[in-house]
Order: structure tokens, then sequence, then C-alpha cells
């Protein structure tokens, strides 16, 4: 007997009378008022942990009218608390009553099932057992289950096809993504991040395709009732959360490359059979973040082969499974281009995407989140490390995807009002890319806060303490804390903890104001510069003057603390020299100064800009940009700082320039204005014009603003 989830709340002792009984009861009473045991917390009881899942699955992909896969999957699990209720996730799918079996380990007792009851809401199957399992036992839950198939995302397992370029014939094929919460809509599991397993997978398929899952074939079978049908058994995979198993049944063909070292990881890329030779791309440069990766964290992973998809009409950009990773086509299939100093735009796409998949294989997969409001850290991480990636690759292209990341978030935060980085949301936590950039921005911050040597070996330690395991925010912090402890990077009154709170817990960033005095007085604004805002920041404060001259040094020499908005630094400055904040724009914040200041500094850039690091002029043309149209600082003002740009030839500042105006006084949205500057970029003469254009356009402002200022000291 079976039945199908997603059609009835809740299903009585597996007896036919009853079932129906059940059922009668439930369309005519609702379903409150059958007696049946009930789970409705939003998260899983903590009496139970899984294991392991042995999985056999076959999926018929020969007839649309036959589409779909059929299953049983055994799932092993301890029991840390007695209980005669079994919870797990499960929806959208049909189940096998009759056949469901619970077995304790030792002893081999068969448990009869009392009840099937269902939480649709929560997606929860709830198993109702006739005696209590025993605390500190082993038990395996046995289920088979099964549904037709679509090209349903929300599914967790789907169709896809491509279609040949000649006869334009559709090829069927299923793929998984079940990152966040998709399992459940394909099998029975405990589906939270926290609860890792091993998994046994063995895929059933016609013989004519290939299967693919986390791990390689160990061996292929022939099934034993099914003409031309093949069982692929897969090696048993390392410790992941349900949402990191994948497997796909297709017939793709696959380039491949491997890691070098005296245990080379086997890469295949593989695409439909027209774009094999687009593969070539990706299929090089996997293997170089792997190693490079490798390298750097010192961690070698449990991985001998990794498998790369290129898929069409993929629902997400790419999905980092452990050992299958899986891309959007047109993302990450490259033409052939000859080999020059800095990639096209589009390479570059692919290229970051390639190294943030990889370095997803350390965070995210060998270390995971506990739960999903904590997924911030792990794409933050891989923001971080792709960027390292990609610098490896092309020296100095990472630092300009830091710049415009700080940027393009720093903007998309003045126009939606801010970005939370933690949020509950799990689908919007698991989707957001200018949340994932800020992350990344926000960790580089706390890297120039300890320094590049504390900071890498803060995760170090993460990694050895938590490999295989699922960990929290707070548990990154502390082995930053204990880093920084180690090497005297911070001052003692600063708690690593306290100071990330201030930017992970709350949406938006400050602006801090610079006022010279006998001695300089900071004051921090929310970026609204609502004085309604509450939000206050502990801030690290690196600066240099006109003297030293020193943007090496990106440790903080003070703290801005979270408990004033004020704060009083004895720091002297000659009365001719600048000062300017924020060395290298590591910190995630704006700064304004007072007029002599900015005065200083225009005559500096106007005089010999390269005297300021890149990184800092670009800061400040985006901070006068900001300014100006928030009314903080003169047009005057703004105009004196930016007109040194028609001497500029770095990107960084040019980039500022460009989405400065386009997003700020045209209302191009951030992305599009990021666009528009690197087009500028690739076609020089472009740049010059945008420049010339855009420096008429202030200077007839100036004029005006000029004009208006006379008539009302004649008035």
């Amino acid at each position: 007997m079976s039945i199908c989830l997603s059609g009835v709340p809740r299903v009585g002792r597996p007896n036919v009378a009853i079932y129906y009984l059940l059922i009668l009861l439930g369309l005519c009473l609702g379903a409150d008022a059958v007696k049946t045991t009930y789970y409705d917390s939003p998260r899983l009881p903590t009496t139970l942990v899984p294991l392991h899942y042995e999985l056999k699955l076959l999926t018929r992909l020969e007839s649309s009218s036959t589409f779909g896969y059929e299953g049983a999957v055994n799932i092993s699990f301890f029991v840390h608390e007695s209980t005669d209720v079994v919870v797990l996730h499960a929806n959208d799918f049909s189940i096998k009553l009759g056949k469901t079996r619970l077995l304790e380990w030792n002893t081999l007792n068969k448990y009869e099932v009392m009840e099937f009851n269902f939480n649709r809401k929560l997606d929860y199957l709830i198993i109702k057992v006739d005696n209590y399992l025993k605390e500190g036992r082993y038990y395996s839950l046995n289920i088979e289950f099964g549904r037709r198939m679509s090209e349903n995302r929300r599914g967790g397992y789907f169709l896809v096809y491509s279609t040949d370029v000649v006869s334009l014939q559709k090829s069927w094929y299923s793929l998984t993504h079940f990152e966040p919460r998709s399992m459940r809509y394909t099998m029975p599991c405990f589906d939270e991040p926290a609860l890792k397993a091993t998994f046994n997978v063995t895929l059933g398929h016609h013989k004519r395709f290939q299967s693919f899952s986390n791990m390689k074939v160990v061996s292929v079978l022939a099934h034993k009732e099914m003409k031309d049908y093949v069982w692929s058994v897969h090696e048993m995979t390392p410790l992941m959360p349900t949402y990191l198993l994948a497997f796909s049944i297709n017939n793709l063909t696959c380039t491949f490359s491997q890691t070098g070292g005296p245990s080379p990881v086997r890469i295949r890329t593989c695409a439909r059979f027209s774009d094999l030779r687009l593969t070539t791309f990706a299929s090089q440069k996997a293997p170089l973040f792997l190693e490079y990766f490798g390298q750097v964290l010192d961690m070698v992973l449990p991985l001998n082969k990794i498998d790369q998809l290129a898929v069409e009409k993929y629902p997400t950009d790419a999905i980092e499974n452990w050992g299958l990773v899986v891309y959007s086509s047109d993302l990450i299939l490259q033409t052939d281009e000859p080999d020059i100093s800095e990639p096209s735009r589009f390479r570059l796409q692919a290229l970051q995407l390639i190294s943030h998949e990889i370095a997803h294989m350390w965070f995210g997969n060998l270390i995971t989140v506990a739960w999903w409001t904590d997924v911030w850290l792990m794409e933050g991480l891989n923001g971080y490390f792709e960027v390292l990636g990609i610098d490896h690759l092309y020296p100095r292209l990472g630092r300009r995807i830091l710049a415009k990341y700080r940027e393009t978030t720093l903007m998309h935060e003045a126009d939606s009002g801010g970005i939370f980085v933690s949020i509950k949301d799990i689908q919007a936590n698991t989707s957001n890319k200018y949340a994932y950039q800020k992350a990344t921005s926000v960790l580089h911050m706390a890297e120039g806060m300890v320094g590049n040597t504390t900071f890498l070996d803060a995760i170090h330690r993460y990694l050895y303490q938590y490999a295989f395991a699922s960990a929290t925010t707070d548990q990154f912090f502390e082995s930053i804390q204990q880093a920084s402890d180690r090497a005297k990077s911070l001052p003692v009154y600063a708690y690593v903890k306290a100071i990330m709170d201030t930017w992970i817990l709350q949406n938006g960033y400050p602006v801090v104001n610079v006022i010279r005095n006998t001695s300089l007085v900071l004051i921090q604004n929310h970026f609204s510069f609502n004085d309604s805002r509450k939000e206050v920041w502990w801030i690290p404060l690196t600066y240099t003057t006109q003297s030293e001259q020193n943007f090496s040094d990106t440790r903080p020499k003070a703290f801005f603390p979270a408990n004033s908005p004020l704060l009083n630094l004895d720091v002297f400055v000659p009365d001719n020299d600048w000062i300017i904040f924020n060395v290298q724009a590591m910190g995630y914040y704006r700064v304004n100064y007072d007029e002599k200041n900015w005065d200083l500094i225009a005559k500096a850039l106007s005089e010999d800009h390269q005297s300021i690091h890149v990184l800092n002029r670009a800061q400040i043309v985006s901070d006068a940009l900001f300014l100006w149209k928030n009314k903080r600082i003169s047009w005057s003002t703004a105009l004196n700082v930016l007109k040194y740009l028609v001497d500029e030839d770095e990107f960084e500042p040019l980039m500022a320039l460009v989405v400065g105006v386009t997003n700020g006084f045209w209302g191009v949205s951030p992305e599009s204005s990021m666009a528009i500057a690197k087009w500028l970029s690739n076609a020089g003469k472009w740049y010059a014009e945008f420049i010339n254009y855009t420096f008429d356009q202030l200077v007839f402002i100036d004029n005006i603003l000029e004009s208006a200022d006379d008539t009302s000291v004649e008035d």
C-alpha cells in the first residue's frame, strides 16, 4: 500500500480499513479531529541523530510517459533520548507504507508502525511505533518511495534536456539541486544542515546513460529484472549534510584533467557533445584552483575525483556538491581565446565561478553551517578565497574584484536601505548576492584588522577543529580570537566577537566624520544620515598622513567603540599635512573630512595623485560623490577633489567615478553601473570620452551654483 504525501495530511496504522477510515475522517472533520501523534516544532527533535543512508534509486528516462523514479532508503540512526516517535522530513512523493520497517541493530528486533502522520506545513513525516526506542542504541529505518518526474526544480530531483544543434531533438537527463532544503521533496531524510551522515548511493538506469554522484562509480551490475538496465554502485561519501548529496543520470560527454602531486584528483568536465570543445577552459582552470587552495589551506580533501557538469537551464549559476559541481552552461562554457594578461569579461565571470565553487569544497562541504543563519560566513569565506584564487592566476585582478564587491554593495545598501548579512529567512539567506559580497568585504576588513598571517592562521585553526563537522559564526570568531591572542594582533580591549557582531547583526554601514582641531574628533553616523537611526559600530581605524605616506600598514591604530558616537584621537597632524583614514579601503565604511582636509587631499591628488594609494584614490572618489549627493560636502569641494581624474589611468578610481555617477546620479543599478565601468575600461577612448562628458557636466553644475550664489548675494 502506498500513499502520496502531497495529497493526504495524515494516515493511520497500515491496515486497509483504518487507512480509508482516517482519510474519510480527515476529509470530513479536518485533521485536528483525529487523535494522532503530531509534531509542530520548526526544528527536528534532538532525540535521534542520523548516521548513514543506504540509497538505492532507479530512474526511468526512456519515454516521457514513464519519466520517474522509485527507490528505497535505509537510514541508520542513533537514539540520544528514548522515544516512540520518529520525525523526519518527507513531502511530494509517494511512500509504500506497508513496506516501512524499523529494526534495532543489536537484537534485530522489529518495531511495528502504529501511525503515519504528516505535517504538510513543515514537511514532517511522523512515525509512531509500538515500543520505545532505547537511549544509546542504534536503529535502521527502511522506506520505499517514488514519484513521477518533471522539469519542476522544487522537487529537488528533476529533469532537464539538451537540444541537438543539428536534429533539434531533445535529450532528457536527470539532476539534483537539494540546497538549501529540497532533498525532503525527493526522499525521506533528516534535512537539516547540522545532521551529517555518510551515504552509499546506488543508481539504476538504462545502460545507454551514465551515473554521476558525489563519489566515483566502483562497480556496474546488471539489473536482474529489467532488460538493458544496470545498477551503478558509488563509493561511500564522507560525512556530509543532506543538501550536499547529488546525483545525475545523463549522456553528457567529458574532457579529463587532474591535479599534480602524489595523490592527484581526477577532474571530468562534461557537457553535451556539441559543446565539448567549450569545456577546455573549465577543465584546465579547476585543477589550478584546487592545487592552490590545498597549498594555502594546508588540508587535503577526502576526494579522488571532482566532476563538473555544464547544464542548460540550471536554476542557479552553480551548485557546489561535494565531488559533483554543476554549472549553468552559459556561464561556464568558453570559446578559445589567446592567452593574454587579463581575461575578457565573460572569461573572468567563468573564472570567478570556478574559483568560488572549488573553494566551497573546504568552506561549505568540509565544514558546513550549523544553521542557515550562518550561511553568510561560508559564502563570505568562499568569496574571499575566490578572489585569492583569481589573484594567484592574474595578479592584481583580485584587488579589482574586491573593490567591485565593496563599491557595488555600498551602493546597493544606499539604494535599498541596508543589507543584513545574517538573516533568518532561509531562502533569502541562500540567494542574496549583495549579502555575500558584503560578507566578503567584512571578512576582508577582519583580515586587515588582525593581519594577513594571523587571519590565515585563524582559518587553519577553524578548518582543523571543525573539519567534517558543522560550525557557527561564533566558533569562527573564536578561532580569530585565539589566533589574534597568540600573535598579540589586537589590544586587550578589542574582542573579535563584539567587534564583528556590529557588522553582521546590523544593516547598513557607518560614515566616519573627521574634524581637525588640536586633536582629531571623529563622529560616526549611519549612512542614511537619519538621526533616528541608533546603530553604531566597532570601527577599526587605520590612517596615514602626508608626512608618513604609509599605505602598507592596514592594521588598526585605534578602534572607534560602539558605545559612543564620538571619539577624540590624540594624534598630531602638521597643519599643512593631509590625513587619510581607511588605508587601502579595507574597512567597510565611508569617510568625510572637514573642508581643510578635503582641500589638502585635492591638492595632493592634483600635484601627484600616485602619492596616494590607488585603492584610497578610489575610496576618495566614491566617498566624495556619495557625500555630495547626500549634501554632506559642497559641490565645489567635490569638484576640487575629482578634477584630478583627467590624469588618472588606474581602473579602480575610474570605476569609482563611473559607478558613482551612473548609480548615484543617473539611477542605474549597481550591477549595470559596474558593467558600464568594465565596458569603458575595455574601450579606452570611451573612458576618456565619459570623463570629458562628466566633467563638462560637473563644471556646468558648478557654474550654475556659482551664479545662484552670486544672485543671492546681490539680493
